[in-house]
């Protein structure tokens, strides 16, 4: 069962007696932030009961605005940490993908050099001729075959002088980043927080919220009571989404964290956070059927299986999120999204996306070229699976993540032909029947010699995927010969030889004859 998450909702205030107090309190804050931080980074920390005690009687402020602050500013700290932790872990990843890259040129280069100080030698007549032993890595010729131009031994040479070069200075970034003390970003100067807990009354000490009368009350520090008094009362704007959210949560005394940010010089946003409980969910259990998703830079494709793992309808989505704003490509995501919940309303039925980690090729974006580039850049992985979590976590529908190993090749060689899919409908046909605990054998005709049944079904996958890697998908619509064919063609007088073969079946063919 899904789990409870932490929700925020979003109102603004334009009271300018509002503004003024929250100016003064963000300027009386900030300064008790800086503080706190530069005692939590001494290599000592005080306990979190004298770094309280200390700020109250630095900033004249009581201990709940005290608690509030030293809690943001720990999270800060933990934020920090992780994101220096995550970059780290990348440059090193690059650094050991590099040095790999280095061993490789290294070992081209010492043996192409061996071969040619035998050509040499065979030249000047020293040897009769070169061992068998020895080959040439590169050819003579030129990449672009224009004599200007470097040959390809004199460009791995380049290019291994560039890698060095790169691994020297991911060395020493790294050592920098090791021997720098932690930077810790407290963001915007104007931001106010006032952290909430479940044992203080209306779920929050210093900012309580009046539903019924649509007021908050806010508690003003001691240091700015002669000029705005013990307490400061205003009227609210409910958030326009998640109304009945908030409500349950103040009824039921839950902690509401409170957090003011200044948009512009006359308006300051309200953020409301507080725990929210999953709508119930509506769906049917994953064995009566799902709707797998496959997601690509151009297209969506979805495909709907029923209870027995057979093919119910499937679909694509065109996207265009190439080169597209934050904000446009956001908009195209939550338009393909309501479509899918939609559909998976009407059907009852799960949704399975697939399970995607880039941090790998992240590592080695050097070695890829510009179009794979281009496209992990524009491919809005993160960004679909948080939309389409949190709308599902609110209509009630269940998420599951599949690996989507081999799954377009599965697509494309089982279903694509058999149903009439395109590449993308095909593996989310698989993703989905891999929701259901479903696992897909490889077909008759591309049974080989050697098959070792006690292996798992992806390592003979694995092989067929290399056997047709780089064959045109529109191949895998060619009609195949069947048994049925074959007797047609007999009794109608016809040849029995084969019809050609495309290059997929060929290269299966081919194999299924080793």
């Amino acid at each position: 069962m899904t789990q409870a998450e932490f929700r925020t909702y979003v109102t603004t205030t334009t009271n300018r007696w509002v503004v003024a107090f929250l100016n003064d309190a963000a300027t009386l804050g900030y300064d008790a932030k800086i503080e706190c931080l530069k005692l939590l980074l001494e290599q000592n920390p005080p306990s979190k009961s004298k770094l309280n005690t200390q700020l109250q009687q630095n900033h004249d402020i009581n201990k709940r605005q005290a608690n509030s602050i030293i809690a943001y500013v720990e999270g800060a700290v933990k934020s920090a940490n992780e994101c220096r932790s995550n970059h780290l872990e990348l440059l090193q990843g690059k650094l050991k993908h590099t040095t790999e890259v280095i061993a490789n040129l290294e070992k081209k280069i010492k043996a192409h050099r061996k071969y040619l100080q035998a050509v040499e030698q065979v030249n000047r007549g020293k040897k009769k001729k070169v061992p068998k032993s020895l080959k040439p890595k590169y050819p003579d010729a030129c990449p672009i075959r224009c004599a200007h131009h470097l040959t390809l031994y004199r460009q791995a040479q380049v290019k291994l002088h560039h890698k060095k070069r790169y691994a020297h200075k991911l060395k020493l970034y790294i050592a920098q980043i090791k021997a720098s003390p932690l930077h810790v970003n407290l963001g915007n100067k104007y931001t106010v927080e006032m952290v909430g807990s479940k044992d203080e009354s209306y779920g929050n000490q210093i900012c309580q919220l009046d539903l019924i009368g649509s007021e908050l009350h806010i508690r003003v520090p001691y240091r700015l009571d002669k000029r705005y008094g013990k307490y400061i009362q205003f009227p609210i704007r409910l958030p326009k989404h998640g109304t009945d959210n908030l409500a349950t949560a103040w009824y039921n005394r839950q902690a509401l964290t409170y957090r003011f940010i200044q948009k512009k010089l006359t308006e300051w946003e309200i953020h409301i956070t507080f725990e929210v409980k999953p709508a119930p969910r509506i769906t049917a259990p994953i064995s009566w059927g799902a709707i797998g998703v496959d997601l690509n830079p151009n297209c969506i494709g979805w495909a709907m299986t029923d209870k027995d793992g057979n093919l119910d309808g499937f679909g694509q989505i065109k996207v265009n999120i190439q080169s597209q704003p934050k904000g446009r490509t956001e908009a195209i995501l939550v338009d393909v999204i309501t479509q899918l919940t939609n559909l998976a309303l009407e059907h009852k039925r799960p949704i399975v996306v697939e399970k995607l980690d880039f941090s790998d090729f992240k590592k080695r974006l050097r070695e890829l070229n510009a179009r794979h580039n281009r496209m992990l850049s524009n491919f809005a992985y993160s960004k679909f699976l948080k939309l389409l979590l949190a709308r599902c976590f609110k209509l009630g529908i269940q998420v599951i993540e599949a690996n989507p190993a081999y799954s377009s090749w599965i697509g494309l060689i089982k279903f694509m032909s058999m149903y009439g899919m395109n590449s993308a409908t095909a593996a989310a046909f698989v993703l989905a029947r891999r929701g259901m605990f479903l696992s897909e054998r490889l077909p008759a005709r591309t049974a080989y010699q050697g098959t070792e049944p006690r292996k798992h079904v992806w390592t003979h996958w694995r092989l067929v995927a290399k056997r047709v890697k780089g064959s045109s998908r529109h191949s895998f619509y060619q009609p195949r010969l069947t048994v049925y064919s074959r007797s047609r063609s007999a009794r109608s007088g016809e040849s029995r030889d084969e019809p050609p073969s495309t290059v997929v079946n060929s290269s299966l063919g081919a194999w299924r004859s080793r």
